[in-house]
């Protein structure tokens, strides 16, 4: 892979120079081998029509995060949490075609033709996040309460539909608007997806474990009757799991050190 600096992976996102800063010296040479990496593989991509997942995910309290953080602050929250999601895609072993579409404020807009590579997408972007958060609470030049405020929480909705392209590799499709209206009825940590999307991937999700609760109904930009949305997934169920892990190992280890001495 030809070498990208991280002025060039401000360049490839459209950010400011300096963004890259954000992330810690000891951890840039790995984010930088994932940046380009999407990078590349998005340049041997044909664009070409077809159905897709549309996945969205968005940066929950951005509003009220800028009221407290201040612009500079909240700047930082947002650029980090995107860095985050590009650098998860170019770590994860993708098995079909995908494409990183482009920021939208506070959010992400992607493409994946495997349902599976969305799901992996998203499981390590969460894991990636609470990595950040755990570099973030490290830095002195913030408060507890600003911390509180800066702490990156996501919610990731996943839809389905027919997407084309102009001319300009832009992508026209109904999904793409629609997918906005569906992030609206979910929360931070939170996987929702589509009846669309359930309809496409309900064998997949046995093999994966996953059992969709139903989350309520919404009316689509361009569809006269409601559909079904889902909750498919929540990362916080898997925080609380590794931590009971780590409370029951600390307990192990505490009893058979009590055990040894006396």
């Amino acid at each position: 892979m030809r070498p990208l600096s991280a002025a060039g992976v401000e360049k490839f996102l459209g950010f400011d120079p300096g963004t890259f800063d954000h992330i810690p010296h000891y951890a840039r040479e790995e984010a930088l081998f994932a940046l380009r990496r999407v990078r590349d593989m998005e340049k041997r991509h044909v664009f070409r029509p077809g159905l897709y997942y549309t996945v969205l995910s968005d940066l929950c309290r951005a509003t009220e995060a800028s009221l407290v953080l201040g612009n500079e602050l909240s700047k930082k929250r947002i650029e980090t949490f995107i860095l985050t999601c590009v650098e998860a895609l170019g770590r994860i072993d993708t098995t079909n075609y995908h494409v990183f579409l482009r920021e939208i404020g506070d959010a992400v807009l992607m493409l994946f033709s495997s349902f599976r590579d969305a799901y992996e997408w998203w499981h390590t972007m969460q894991s990636w996040l609470e990595g950040r958060n755990g570099m973030w609470a490290s830095e002195r030049d913030m408060s507890r309460a600003e911390y509180k405020h800066f702490r990156l929480e996501a919610k990731t909705i996943i839809h389905a539909g027919e997407v084309d392209y102009s001319d300009n590799n832009i992508p026209l499709a109904a999904a793409v608007n629609q997918v906005f209206k569906i992030e609206k009825n979910f929360k931070a940590y939170e996987l929702g997806i589509s009846q669309q999307t359930l309809s496409c991937v309900r064998p997949i999700l046995r093999t994966l474990k996953l059992s969709p609760k139903l989350r309520g109904k919404v009316k689509l930009p361009g569809e006269i009757e409601t559909t079904n949305i889902y909750l498919l997934d929540d990362y916080a169920k898997h925080i609380r799991a590794r931590d009971r892990w780590y409370r029951k190992l600390v307990s192990e280890k505490y009893i058979k050190f009590i055990s040894e001495e006396s």
